[in-house]
């Protein structure tokens, strides 16, 4: 069993989230990514659903999510990814990623 990632972009609603999670397979850990162009009532449906849903999957499968914010850096978000996907013991937690402001500004 390997880890699978979930990519939400705009359009995206908890019910497909919800289908997608159930369709998880042999995956021992899913990573969902939630993109900043979902609508606001949406992002925050599926982001309120990875606790439940982290559970509905336990112990078999561990659930988490990587709320991706405007601006942020591809390369934290692929780093977080590759971290919680090794995570043994993190499941139900989602994690915001969000643009960094330049020290001097």
């Amino acid at each position: 069993m390997g880890a699978r990632v979930i990519t939400l972009d705009a359009g995206a609603t908890v019910g497909a989230l919800v289908d997608a999670v159930r369709d998880r397979g042999a995956a021992a850990v899913i990573v969902v990514e939630v993109a900043p162009d979902i609508a606001a009532l949406d992002r925050h449906l599926i982001l309120a659903a990875i606790a439940p849903l982290a559970i509905e999957c336990a112990p078999g499968t561990r659930l988490c999510a990587i709320a991706v914010g405007e601006g942020a850096d591809p390369a934290d978000v692929a780093a977080l990814r590759a971290y919680l996907a090794s995570a043994d013991c993190t499941t139900g937690q989602v994690v915001a990623v969000t643009r960094v402001a330049d020290a001097g500004a």
